[in-house]
């Protein structure tokens, strides 16, 4: 049985690495839809295309872009970024793209809204 949430969920705090936290939106299907067609775009031909020593290179680069195309849409506001100099940084898609840019930041994004989007209802709903 598939159980509806009883509210609209609210906006929450995601700690992404040591002293950088990111306020987000909860998800919708509109962004889903958006970072899938995003996404998509790694299977184009001139898009990176697959080689003997990389075949998997398109899909990696689709999964990139999801968890981007997300963030682009979740973050709203955040603590602990900034520019080289170490002043902070507005919220922008070009800034977090950036953000995302840093390893252990996209890692944390990826298992901490990305995962739990894709896999809602597994658990909970059966």
């Amino acid at each position: 049985m598939l159980r509806l949430p009883q509210s609209p969920a609210e906006p929450s705090w995601l700690d992404l690495i040591p002293g950088v936290r990111v306020h987000v939106r909860p998800a919708t299907p509109a962004a889903m839809i958006a970072a899938r067609a995003e996404a998509g775009q790694a299977f184009r031909p001139e898009y990176a295309p697959e080689t003997e020593d990389a075949p998997d290179n398109r899909r990696w680069n689709a999964a990139e872009r999801l968890v981007r195309a997300l963030a682009r849409f979740a973050i709203f506001e955040w603590e602990g970024v900034g520019d080289f100099e170490g002043q902070a940084v507005p919220v922008t898609p070009a800034n977090i793209d950036s953000l995302m840019g840093v390893c252990r930041a996209h890692e944390a994004f990826d298992r901490l809204y990305v995962m739990p989007i894709l896999t809602e209802g597994e658990e909970k709903n059966g």
